[in-house]
């Protein structure tokens, strides 16, 4: 995945933010979300985060 990548256009949240976010403990969506605010606005990009974020956790 392109780390550069920007998976909230809203918040402006890129791969690499959300890999941040897992790399520092986060470990649900929500978790992700309070760390980044991505998918706080109009969550469209809910599912992105998601798979974005369980690639980053190797699920």
């Amino acid at each position: 995945m392109d780390l550069d990548q920007t998976i909230c256009f809203c918040r402006k949240v890129s791969a690499r933010d959300i890999k941040g976010a897992v790399d520092n403990g986060a470990k649900t969506v929500e978790e992700v979300q309070q760390a980044t605010t991505a998918a706080t606005v109009c969550g469209r990009c809910k599912s992105k985060v998601e798979a974005c974020m369980k690639e980053f956790l190797g699920k």
